[in-house]
């Protein structure tokens, strides 16, 4: 009887003891959060090499790249959300299907046009300069006040895709790459009108625009002109557009003439060619700057999120 009574008495000691002497030096206990402890492998495309980091860490890292730190504390509470989604969502895939070749064995890469943005911290304090701390410091709250929260439609984690700047309206999935998701649909996005390239100008003589359409595309004949028939999507990008008698999808075009949106107004004048170009990015999912503007005018992060991910819930 006495062992068991100071056996029980040890345990008690054991869990007060220990969160009291947190209190004593640290504070208010804290449990530690699981993506702060968790490990994953990821794979440094610059560097070419595969290192090992916390989730937390690598959701920091990549918050750091893919959005201002500047933006209000919601858009960047949205943006944390939105990242540890696609995480989830492409490390689940890969266990169905198996980790892509590129990733070199890691569960993710930080090349952005395979997987997402990502700087490291020596990068991350080149460029912000004097501002480093206060920065780190808002991406922190929005990873941690976010922890474990995550966007599903259904049951399902969403693919949860985002880009720079709308036109005013972001695309349907359907438009853009073929695959049609329910909760990837056009929405309006409003208040974006002064982002840095919500507008931006291209221009190269007649010539030169069917030398690179004859350079990328097979059976062009110019016989009857350049340009033939465009189809536009809800929000005004191009989903096909007729090229020397030859259809072609939109972001084949955008990315031909190194375009920053599908959204384009063409005219020719004096043999040349002016492309206006509306928004930033491939225009599915949520739009960051219009994030910003929506939580400028007061609203919370689940609200963006919910608002360009139709039909979703975060929790």
């Amino acid at each position: 009887m006495r062992q068991a009574a100071i056996f029980l008495v040890m345990i008690i000691l054991v869990s007060v003891g220990i969160p009291a002497v947190f209190v004593m030096y640290h504070g208010k206990y804290q449990k530690p959060l699981s993506e702060d402890i968790e490990l994953m492998k990821v794979y440094i495309t610059k560097e070419d090499k595969v290192v090992e980091m916390t989730k937390g860490q690598y959701l920091r890292e990549v918050v750091s790249a893919e959005m201002p730190a500047s933006f209000e504390q919601e858009a960047l509470k949205a943006q944390a959300v939105a990242a540890r989604s696609y995480l989830y969502s492409r490390m689940y895939s890969h266990k169905k299907s198996g980790t892509p070749p590129e990733h070199k064995g890691a569960q993710i890469c930080t090349d952005p046009s395979h997987c997402k943005a990502w700087i490291s911290e020596s990068e991350r304090k080149e460029l912000w300069g004097a501002d480093a701390d206060k920065n780190w410091d808002k991406i922190d709250i929005a990873v941690k006040d976010t922890s474990g929260e995550m966007i599903y439609f259904g049951d399902e984690i969403i693919s949860a895709v985002f880009f720079s700047t709308s036109s005013g309206r972001t695309e349907n999935s359907k438009d853009v790459w073929g695959g049609e998701r329910a909760y990837l649909v056009s929405v309006e996005s409003p208040g974006e009108e002064n982002a840095p390239n919500f507008k931006s100008e291209k221009t190269l003589s007649v010539d030169e625009l069917k030398r690179v359409i004859s350079d990328n595309i097979e059976g062009v004949d110019f016989s009857n002109g350049v340009f033939g028939e465009i189809v536009r999507s809800d929000a005004g990008g191009i989903i096909t557009i007729t090229l020397g008698n030859v259809p072609v999808k939109g972001t084949l075009f955008r990315t031909m003439f190194g375009l920053k949106s599908t959204n384009v107004n063409i005219s020719v004048k004096d043999n040349i060619v002016y492309f206006d170009v509306t928004g930033y990015g491939h225009g599915v999912g949520m739009s960051q700057y219009g994030a910003n503007a929506m939580a400028r005018r007061g609203s919370t992060y689940k609200e963006i999120l919910t608002h360009y991910y139709q039909g979703t819930v975060v929790k």
